[in-house]
């Protein structure tokens, strides 16, 4: 089990030492100075006092500033003396959890990671993995931010015999082209995005001279928000084309040109990526599979715009596993082709049912950012109150652990160095905004990442004002 790990200090700053602990419930130990319980400004917590909750009284922000074997308790921010060694919490006794960095059981306090309620000091309990007050409320799944894609469609004559879409009937012939047409056309009209979803669209290849990627950087079809009617130009642009080929399967020139666009047509507060669709291995332009995936990889590590990738038959699918780990997907197990799960791309076959849809909505789901506004309306309160906006408490939880995110009082009070975040209106909060890095970086959370707004019980986190 990890713990939380406190907000990071301010450099330098040494007057106020905010810690990312919390007393628990019921608890007024630790309170110091002014402090409200509410605001936490202008007042330290310190916890403990050697006594029942087996923390000390020393204040850290990382193990160095402790002294002997003691360790920076993560949650406490107090050094504490490690218990037992462990490997999971049960091995510990009451109250206490395996710590996973150090692989020793510490004091469950509230704001601790925890399986169950016996990793937990009473009164606190485990809630949501997370040692806290049984009226603690937690939103674990939020809705993500808006998306753009930009999407490439092979249009070699490997694909088979065209056919014209027509809304609400099956595919009138059995080629990959038709199926894909279908597919395609009914997930633009029907899909009920999870989030604000806009897509652009263009084939590929699209002539001799496009290995630059110059012809794929302006879609034949611009950004267009889903779901659209029958009648749509992208609909018509799908069910138009002959795909007559001709050319080779240009991969080159579709990623190249794909770079170029989506890395000069971002909107700000919107994630923006590329997916590619092709029955192909490339044939034409560079052939050589990992110098095409160094142009996805320097995509995603210049740009942050990840690159996914959909293949159908005729495509080699390490070809295409190669391509979508360098262009930053994440690993899932079902459409995987050949290759045994887990993999990074999507092998939908001949394109028939409903596969091409759920590759595309498979991908919706790992790229749709973490939003960086949160309606407070949305909120739960503990049963019977209302809520207390004193405290609420925001906590980024990724693999390495769960770390508290403070408040500022105001947006112009964001700090350059650790993650924050505040209340639209102080003193009438509508809303809960991201400071900019904060935003940066829960826009560019992978799986597994979980934004939590925490309402009840314990004092908002405050980072401290210099």
């Amino acid at each position: 089990m990890s713990m939380i790990k406190p907000p990071a200090i301010f450099a330098g700053f040494c007057a106020i030492v905010l810690l990312a602990a919390i007393p628990s419930c019921g608890s007024d130990k630790g309170d110091s100075g002014n402090n409200d319980g509410n605001s936490g400004v202008g007042g330290g917590i310190s916890i403990g006092n050697g006594g029942g909750d087996g923390l000390g009284v020393l204040q850290c922000t990382t193990t160095a500033d402790c002294q002997g074997d003691q360790v920076c308790h993560p949650a406490a921010g107090v050094c504490v003396t490690p218990g037992a060694q462990c490997s999971s919490s049960a091995d510990c006794p009451q109250g206490y959890g395996c710590d996973a960095v150090t692989g020793s059981c510490l004091p469950g306090v509230t704001g601790s990671e925890c399986e169950n309620d016996s990793n937990c000091q009473p009164p606190a309990v485990c809630t949501s993995g997370i040692c806290g007050c049984s009226a603690l409320s937690q939103e674990p799944e939020l809705t993500g931010g808006a998306l753009d894609i930009y999407f490439i469609f092979d249009r070699t004559a490997s694909m088979g015999n065209d056919c014209s879409y027509q809304a609400g009937r099956q595919p009138p012939v059995n080629s990959k082209a038709c199926y894909a047409t279908y597919a395609l056309s009914d997930y633009l009209i029907n899909v009920s995005p999870s989030v604000d979803t806009r897509l652009a669209f263009q084939f590929m290849s699209l002539g001799n001279n496009d290995c630059n990627g110059a012809p794929y950087a302006t879609p034949l079809v611009d950004l267009t928000a889903l779901p659209i009617p029958a009648n749509d130009p992208l609909i018509q642009a799908i069910s138009n084309e002959t795909f007559a080929g001709g050319f080779g399967t240009h991969i080159e020139g579709a990623l190249r040109g794909m770079a170029q666009y989506t890395s000069t047509h971002g909107t700000p507060g919107r994630e923006m990526i590329g997916v590619l669709m092709t029955d192909g291995d490339p044939n034409g332009c560079e052939e050589n599979i990992n110098t095409l995936a160094g142009i996805v990889s320097d995509h995603l590590n210049n740009d942050g715009i990840r690159t996914f990738i959909i293949g159908m038959q005729g495509a080699t699918d390490s070809n295409l596993e190669t391509l979508a780990q360098a262009g930053g997907a994440e690993a899932h197990d079902d459409f995987c082709g050949s290759l045994a799960p887990p993999c990074h791309y999507w092998n939908v076959g001949d394109g028939s049912g409903d596969a091409i849809a759920s590759a595309l909505q498979a991908i919706v789901g790992q790229a749709a950012p973490l939003p960086c506004s949160y309606d407070v309306a949305s909120l739960t309160p503990p049963s019977g109150q209302t809520i207390d906006y004193g405290k609420v408490n925001v906590t980024l939880t990724d693999p390495s652990g769960t770390t508290i995110i403070g408040r500022v009082p105001d947006a112009e009070a964001c700090p350059a160095d650790q993650l924050a975040w505040s209340y639209d209106n102080p003193s009438a909060p509508t809303s809960i905004e991201l400071c900019p890095n904060a935003c940066a970086v829960a826009s560019a959370a992978t799986e597994g990442t979980r934004l939590s707004v925490v309402v009840g019980c314990q004092a908002t986190v405050d980072i401290p004002l210099l």
